[in-house]
């Protein structure tokens, strides 16, 4: 795996640390107007995305940030979805479109296999070279802690999805012209992340990525992703 090279207060990408966005085929425009109505409903209408989205972290998402969440959030699910569908791999529910109030989330974005395999989509922007998790969130097997109404759990795949186009807090803005494009990089396993946790591949605190990182963060660079197309359960 590749390790990150820090110098001062930044990470150093070389040619062999930056990953091409090939995205994939564009998403139909009505799965477009599903994810934009749910991500307008989580930050502006009846749902419910806690502001503090980094742990017990004094930051706090406004109202802009949490749509973007969101509508990204939501197309790396359906663009999974669809990836694996068209493998003939298919989740045992579809993307779920459900407003929830407080005090309900999802702790899992997709099962496989009867419940038995359970799937974490992260999302970024097309221009993103990294999976990075939270390292608060996990403890040392690699089983995440703010599971719903159950004991940690790991998570048998993590898949990484890029996506362009997703840039204006505005939901409107986004039925008079979009031009969003979406890529399933590749994903790891289980087995990876306890690698990644073995070789402390953290980056700390306050990095820049664009923006000081908020909290510390585990890390596996796209390029060590597995491509999709050798997917199996």
């Amino acid at each position: 795996m590749i390790k990150a090279k820090i110098e001062f207060d930044r990470i150093i990408f070389d040619s062999y640390s930056k990953k091409e966005f090939s995205p994939d085929k564009k998403l139909k425009p009505e799965s477009i107007l599903k994810c934009l109505h749910f991500a307008s409903e989580m930050a502006y209408g009846s749902g419910y995305h806690k502001s503090q989205s980094f742990g017990g972290n004094s930051y706090n998402r406004s109202t802009s940030e949490i749509f973007i969440n969101a509508f990204q959030g939501k197309l790396g699910e359906l663009a999974v979805y669809n990836e694996l569908s068209n493998l003939g791999i298919r989740p045992d529910n579809p993307p779920e479109f459900d407003i929830w109030g407080k005090g309900k989330w999802e702790d899992c974005d997709f099962t496989l296999n009867n419940g038995t395999i359970r799937v974490s989509i992260k999302s970024t922007k097309w221009f993103g070279n990294l999976l990075l998790l939270e390292k608060d969130k996990y403890n040392s097997k690699g089983q995440f802690l703010e599971t719903f109404e159950t004991e940690p759990q790991a998570y048998d795949f993590t898949f990484l999805v890029r996506i362009a186009g997703v840039k204006n807090p505005k939901p409107e803005s986004y039925l008079e012209k979009n031009d969003i494009e979406v890529e399933v990089t590749g994903f790891m396993t289980h087995a990876n992340f306890l690698e990644v946790i073995k070789q402390k591949q953290i980056i700390p605190q306050g990095i820049l990525l664009g923006t000081p990182l908020i909290v510390d963060n585990y890390y596996i660079f796209a390029q060590d992703l597995t491509d999709v197309k050798y997917f199996r359960i």
